[in-house]
């Protein structure tokens, strides 16, 4: 459980402060209870010209605590780029918020609360809202990491009607990469970049497609989906990533994260904050609240000395035990 006011401080202090260094002059600082504003003038930050711009992701959502803050924040943002209020919630739902999960029931939990908030809409006009929602429902990016295998010989016909120059050596590469996804989830680093080209190119080919092909078609179509909300598009991330240790970790996963996370290899958060860093666009932000140990112990210096060269940390607070219920210190860190 991640207090409100944690999740308040992460999200402020990643998109809100990307927001109010496009927009100095902006009345959304008054909203922002725990916002830090920076010491000195910033000059390398991400260019924003709209909030449909803004792109926020949670990649172990869980049942959608940071998004369902985050889009209160993105909510009086838009207002304060005057945007009616009648437009808010769907361009929030499918412009702004992103969510990745290889729980079933979390990522249903995390898709329902955001519905909850846009059926909500305009808190003056609630009844036209609802109305609204439901004559035109609007599904929220949550994306349920699931595994994919791909029969060998499947895949070799499907190439041969789609065009084998769709099929990259990257491309073949990525779609291996799903075949434990429900193990690995958002650590996956798919090897094809801008996966959404190919996918356009597959779905328009959806009334071609026959029988006999039509399952290896959607399990494509379903990784690449899965790859592009693993793709570095985000402006921000924020989460509160799972903690295990490697001795809790099953043999698989331990070997996989030690090849792909070497410094972050001692528990699954070090992995997950090295991933959030990849997720990011450049000069983006990565806020995430985690154990205290990567900050002291022996065994995390290579991930210290990893972490402050790809990152340097915007804001942090150093918190003591119990404060999200458990025996150990935390810290809510911004890179």
């Amino acid at each position: 459980f991640t207090p409100h006011w944690i999740v308040k401080y992460l999200v402020e202090n990643s998109l809100g402060r990307l927001w109010m260094l496009n927009n100095p002059n902006s009345k959304v600082i008054e909203q922002m209870e725990y916002y830090i504003k920076p010491v000195e003038e910033e000059t390398d930050f991400l260019n924003v010209s709209s909030p449909e711009e803004l792109k926020l992701c949670d990649p172990a959502v869980g049942s959608g605590h940071m998004l369902t803050y985050a889009y209160d924040l993105l909510y009086a943002i838009y207002l304060d780029a005057n945007y009616d209020p009648v437009d808010i919630p769907e361009l929030i739902l499918t412009k702004n918020l992103y969510g990745i999960e290889i729980d079933e029931r979390a990522a249903e939990l995390a898709a329902f609360a955001l519905s909850m908030k846009a059926i909500k809409g305009n808190p003056l006009d609630e009844s036209n809202n609802r109305r609204r929602f439901f004559r035109n429902p609007i599904k929220p990016n949550i994306c349920r990491l699931e595994k994919v295998i791909i029969d060998e010989e499947a895949l070799a016909e499907y190439i041969e009607f789609a065009g084998r120059d769709l099929f990259t050596q990257d491309v073949i590469k990525t779609l291996s990469e799903f075949e434990e996804a429900d193990n690995f989830g958002s650590l996956i680093q798919p090897t094809l970049k801008n996966p959404e080209q190919l996918l356009a190119k597959l779905e328009a080919k959806d009334a071609q497609v026959d029988l006999f092909l039509k399952d290896t078609h959607e399990s494509i179509l379903n990784i690449l989906n899965q790859a592009k909300y693993l793709s570095p598009i985000y402006h921000a991330v924020t989460a509160n990533p799972p903690y295990l240790g490697n001795n809790g970790m099953n043999p698989r996963l331990h070997k996989w994260i030690g090849e792909n996370f070497s410094s972050g290899k001692s528990d699954m958060y070090a992995a997950f904050m090295l991933r959030s860093l990849c997720l990011v666009k450049k000069s983006g932000y990565a806020s995430l609240v985690t154990m205290q140990s990567w900050m002291f112990t022996q065994r995390y210096t290579k991930f210290r000395e990893h972490l402050l060269t790809a990152s340097h940390i915007e804001c942090q607070a150093h918190l003591g035990n119990m404060v999200m219920g458990i025996a150990f210190g935390t810290s809510a860190t911004v890179f």
